[in-house]
């Protein structure tokens, strides 16, 4: 991984395109700088040229790291972050438990009559962790570490994995019956921040995680080691798949002397370079990508009262009444009715939306319906 205790969003990067962040700036983010700027070539654009649709999912913020932004320069078709799910639980420290991706993956899966590919962000082991204790009759209780504050945070930790492995159980029975072939990837986009050292792990490094190929069609069992801008190259490898700039050069080229000084010619030529790869010209269009899966309509507004109602389908808690762009003072009273906390002119009532907002601001605005 090329990270330690965070940075999932340049995990991410690698997985997503094959290219390595080693070759950029000390603390760059290509989420942050240049991939909001132009499109580059990733797995997503090469599956959607077989007949793949593509979705991302991620049970936090649309607009943490700009993905809202980065991910139609990716190729994605739709985006269903955390302001489009509803009935999420929280943990102590008030990320979204990963238990609410099992419908939403398996919403993805059926919102398309062919073939999907489905790239999924989960957040429940994130930290930091609490020096105290915080979870009442833990699954799991830590009886030592170095300290007290330490025990505490460990506890924390491994509790919350214990539920993720529960949802990753969960999951796997859901498809294992599923009418698709289906190969699901999971890996650890980089170990936690609770004060590990490379002397400390079994590997020698703290930049090592695990990952994991489930499918439920049979594909023969490999271990094999690699780092997180080979991983998808070598799924689709294991699946038929050669399509692709960078799905060719990791498949053909991984043993090759030159293998990383090229690789570092060949991402600079297509995210800075003149595109020589593909004869001068980038080919690659930014996605007209849909903000969630469910379709967020407005069927009436009633009125009772002296208050105005909205209803309709697919609200989530992040659902506000909105005004020719301006967001309204709204009371989510369930996935089919919202209350307006404001009054509005009766002329106006007619161009009144239902937007999407950012969780944290309540005001930024990620879709609106039409």
């Amino acid at each position: 991984m090329p990270s330690v205790g965070a940075g999932t969003a340049n995990t991410e990067f690698e997985t997503m395109t094959g290219m390595s962040v080693k070759f950029f700036g000390p603390g760059e983010y290509p989420y942050k700088s240049i991939l909001r700027e132009q499109t580059v070539e990733s797995y997503a654009y090469v599956l959607k040229n077989l007949g793949y649709s593509t979705h991302v999912i991620h049970n936090h913020r649309g607009l943490f790291y700009n993905r809202n932004e980065v991910f139609p320069n990716l190729g994605y078709d739709t985006f269903t972050s955390l302001e489009y799910m509803s009935n999420v639980s929280k943990t102590p420290l008030n990320w979204a438990k990963d238990g609410v991706l099992v419908g939403q993956i398996t919403d993805a899966l059926n919102s398309t009559p062919g073939v999907d590919y489905i790239y999924t962000i989960s957040v429940q082991g994130h930290g930091q962790y609490p020096t105290e204790k915080v979870i009442e009759n833990p699954a799991i209780e830590v009886t030592k570490a170095s300290s007290e504050a330490l025990k505490w945070e460990y506890e924390y930790y491994v509790n919350q994995v214990y539920e993720m492995d529960k949802f990753v159980k969960d999951l796997t029975d859901e498809l294992a019956d599923y009418d698709q072939k289906i190969v699901l990837v999971m890996y650890g986009d980089h170990l936690p921040a609770l004060e590990m050292t490379a002397d400390e792990m079994n590997t020698g490094s703290v930049y090592e995680t695990e990952y994991i190929m489930w499918d439920n069609f049979g594909l023969k069992k490999k271990d094999k080691n690699l780092t997180a801008y080979q991983i998808s190259a070598e799924v689709r490898d294991r699946i038929g798949i050669h399509e692709g700039t960078m799905t060719k050069y990791h498949q053909d080229h991984a043993g090759d002397v030159g293998y990383l000084s090229n690789l570092h010619a060949l991402q600079y030529d297509m995210l800075y370079g003149k595109h020589y790869i593909y004869g001068g010209t980038n080919p690659f269009k930014p996605a007209d990508m849909k903000m969630g899966i469910r379709e967020i309509k407005i069927d009436e507004v009633v009125q009772i009262g002296e208050k105005l109602y909205i209803k309709g389908k697919n609200f989530t808690e992040n659902s506000k009444v909105s005004l020719d762009g301006k967001v309204l003072k709204t009371i989510y009273l369930g996935p089919n009715i919202l209350g307006l906390l404001e009054e509005v002119d009766q002329e106006d009532v007619s161009r009144m939306k239902v937007s999407q907002v950012d969780r944290n601001s309540g005001s930024d605005i990620l879709s609106t319906t039409e």
